[in-house]
């Protein structure tokens, strides 16, 4: 096993650790299984892109951006489901599936793109059509599409596309 996909499984156990809150070394090495099945089912997920130095280093210094611009996300987003949940009981009947397209982002950044829809409260992926190149979405309050669909495009274009694009 190369040192590179050593490190990736061993940090994967290790965040399977701290999610499940125990270091007991059952738990490490089931940990360390699946992770080494999530690396095989996405094999895209362990290869790094071919990049020169310098481009290495510019999507490096944007990275911290990329990852205050997703905690923002995510806190605005639990605001929004709690509105959800506590506002007017007409709010809950607006849930629905949205289509946004994938435009222009590299199979790396639709993974990225994907991972942010889940992350986020309110949000989850559903399928990705490579096809027709749209990721399907369930979406707490889907009432306007075209406002979710700018919502993911301006995430992707002013923080994502910069560092996974």
């Amino acid at each position: 096993m190369k040192p590179r996909t050593l490190l990736h499984m061993l940090s994967l156990a290790l965040l399977y650790a701290l999610m499940v809150g125990s270091f007991h070394p059952v738990d490490l090495t089931l940990g360390a299984v699946l992770a080494l099945g999530v690396m095989r089912l996405f094999p895209l997920a362990g290869l790094p892109p071919v990049l020169s130095a310098r481009e290495h280093w510019r999507r490096t210094l944007h990275l911290p951006r990329f990852g205050w611009a997703l905690a923002v996300l995510v806190t605005r987003s639990c605001f929004q489901v709690l509105m959800v949940i506590f506002g007017p009981a007409d709010r809950a009947n607006h849930a629905g599936v949205v289509e946004v397209p994938m435009g222009e982002r590299t199979a790396r950044g639709v993974q990225v793109s994907s991972w942010v829809m889940s992350l986020s409260p309110g949000t989850v992926l559903l399928e990705l059509d490579w096809k027709k190149r749209v990721m399907r979405m369930h979406a707490l309050d889907a009432s306007d599409p075209d406002r979710l669909i700018r919502q993911q495009d301006h995430f992707y274009q002013r923080y994502q596309r910069a560092v996974f694009p």
